[in-house]
């Protein structure tokens, strides 16, 4: 299967075999990321989507495995959470193996509506609670480090 106009793309395992890919919409038709799915290690792909839970300004993104509740691989995922331009960096948590994300925390928005005010980001997970976020900020004049725990917001 194909989607085209995907790139930048980016994977976490899921249960079992499975793996949920993220990629950007290139063409920027529809502003928002491109989800697809396998259940036996991305040999084959079920379903591509595009997924407007998760906005996006046409941006590079992260998805990261941070563990497992009821069964089901949590992730977390980074980007410029904004359609129109890169900004309103929000990290999110979901519950259910991408189906839904639940948790939804703003790292960093532009306080006076810069253009491109964050950008690409990059998460790590720290420990059992923090995750780490690595993000181009100020029309990338700056790369920021910060720790969130997830699981508080803060």
């Amino acid at each position: 299967m194909a989607f085209p106009g995907s790139n930048e793309a980016t994977a976490a395992s899921l249960s079992g075999s499975g793996l949920l890919l993220n990629a950007r919409n290139q063409k920027g038709d529809v502003r928002a990321r491109i989800i697809a799915r396998s259940k036996d290690g991305g040999q084959t792909w079920t379903s591509i989507t595009l997924d407007n839970n998760l906005p996006d300004p046409v941006c590079e993104g992260s998805i990261l495995n941070i563990g497992v509740k009821k069964r089901k691989q949590m992730l977390a995922f980074c980007n410029a959470a904004d359609t129109l331009r890169r900004d309103n960096l929000t990290l999110r948590i979901s519950y259910d193996e991408g189906l839904s994300w639940k948790k939804n925390i703003l790292i960093e928005k532009s306080p006076d509506g810069k253009k491109d005010f964050t950008a690409y980001s990059d998460i790590v997970k720290l420990d059992k609670r923090s995750i780490g976020v690595l993000y181009e900020r100020n029309g990338y004049a700056e790369i920021v480090f910060t720790a969130v725990n997830w699981k508080t917001g803060n």
